[in-house]
């Protein structure tokens, strides 16, 4: 098996040392040679899951890439036209015009496709990099084929109330999920009452819009993560393994929530957790849910029928979520405060016309107030030619009622970085910043550069 693993790196080197143009010595390491390699045995492992865990799934094209270095396009029914074939069904792509961020779906030659970027430090093993992609894979799946899923609103969850009480019931209320896949069969019915319940009395606090944010959020990533999980499980007879799925899908699920910050990603878990119920006590459900239309939450309602009851008195836990959700709260000035107090210059990109919303990461947004954003990972706009992508790198947006309204953009950058050609602003720096827009107008102050963009 080693054998036979090395000889495909020799043959895979060699033919990266034939590609010309754009990839080069320099950019090509070691470790590309590793995650290229893999995907055939990605492509295997998924044909041993699929049917079990989510039957009637098919497979889409997927990419796995480095960040400034090589992107391999798998799967793909049309690769680019400037795309270079390697191996059977695996394509060399040019990442520079792709331009692929994170884990997520995007479009590559007019096809969905899910994508990774494996240079991250938090995979220590190569079968945690690939459930995520097969999560980003199920991702594709419901995009392309499930009609009428509901899914969550990223503008509901920047107002979400950030209410002790809500949280404190929220944190119950997860427990109670846990203990219906690990208790004992017969307190199940009686979990059930209570996580019933929690969730009738904390829409009465927060308004069923937000409620409604939760289980939209349930319905489309409790599925996706359930399928990540499945791709993991056969594996957790290793040790490392083994405690990676421990601690990312329940550990995580036992940790209280105090901001809104942090509650997609328990949505993810609590979707994650009704998807392994399912599983446990009704067969062949998964095509029947996403047949329904409904939310997860009311899915699983009509399979487990649940009645309201008296909840336990847990004076001690309020105040904890009282203490630490006061806390949550001053955080958001404070991370305004710091955000600006960086080095460099602040470009503020004011536009005509509010821009195309192509992309952001909603778990890793931060409503500082009801017009301000703070992005921390992912900021994609674009008007046609023209295009806005920040990647890993802090940026307001100043929104006008919705996340969708961009009005502003402010960030700090070296000055030397920005560039002004042919009318064009242009920004490059280290992968994280990539700016090209009509420049309409420009005023420079000492710190600060205001550019009026169409």
């Amino acid at each position: 098996m080693q054998h036979e693993f090395m000889k495909r790196i020799l043959l895979v080197s060699f033919l990266l040392m034939a590609v010309p143009g754009w990839i080069s010595a320099r950019q090509f390491e070691p470790v590309d040679s590793v995650f290229l390699n893999s995907l055939p045995d990605f492509s295997k492992n998924i044909g041993n899951v699929i049917d079990r865990v989510w039957p009637g799934m098919h497979p889409g094209p997927v990419c796995v890439f480095r960040s400034g270095g090589p992107a391999f396009l798998m799967n793909h029914p049309d690769p680019p036209s400037n795309a270079t074939l390697l191996q059977d069904g695996i394509y060399l792509l040019n990442q520079q015009e792709e331009r692929l961020f994170g884990a997520t779906q995007s479009l590559i030659n007019g096809v969905l496709t899910a994508h990774n970027d494996y240079v991250q430090q938090r995979y220590t093993s190569l079968n945690q990099f690939y459930a995520e992609l097969f999560h980003e894979l199920h991702h594709v799946y419901q995009r392309e084929e499930v009609r009428n899923l509901p899914f969550d609103n990223p503008a509901d969850l920047l107002t979400y109330p950030e209410d002790e009480n809500n949280f404190d019931l929220k944190h119950f209320e997860d427990m109670q999920l846990l203990e219906m896949w690990e208790g004992k069969p017969e307190t199940f019915q009686h979990n059930l009452d209570l996580f019933y319940t929690c969730r009738k009395i904390r829409e009465a606090l927060i308004d069923a819009k937000y409620l409604n944010y939760e289980k939209g959020a349930e319905s489309a990533e409790g599925p996706a993560m359930f399928c990540e999980y499945s791709y993991l499980k056969p594996f957790d007879s290793n040790r490392i393994e083994r405690e990676y799925i421990h601690h990312r899908y329940f550990f995580a699920l036992t940790e209280a929530c105090y901001s809104r910050n942090k509650l997609r990603e328990k949505c993810l878990l609590t979707g994650m957790m009704q998807c392994l119920i399912l599983s446990k006590y009704v067969k062949n459900w998964q095509s029947e849910y996403y047949a329904s239309g409904l939310f997860l939450y009311d899915y699983f309602l009509e399979k487990f029928p649940a009645k309201e009851t008296v909840l336990p008195i847990r004076k001690d836990d309020l105040a904890k979520a009282k203490y630490f959700t006061g806390i949550e709260k001053q955080k958001h000035a404070l991370n305004f405060e710091a955000f600006h107090n960086q080095q460099g210059i602040k470009l503020v990109l004011s536009f005509r016309e509010y821009p195309e919303f192509r992309g952001f990461d909603p778990m890793h947004a931060e409503a500082i107030n009801d017009s301000a954003i703070l992005q921390t990972t992912l900021l994609k706009l674009g008007k046609g030619d023209n295009f806005l992508n920040l990647v890993n790198m802090q940026a307001v947006s100043g929104v006008a009622g919705q996340i969708w309204f961009v009005k502003t953009v402010e960030l700090f950058v070296p000055e030397q970085t920005i560039r002004v050609e042919n009318d064009n602003l242009l920004l490059s720096l280290d992968g994280k910043a990539e700016i090209k827009w009509k420049l309409v107008g420009q005023v420079k102050k000492e710190k600060e550069i205001l550019c009026v963009l169409e």
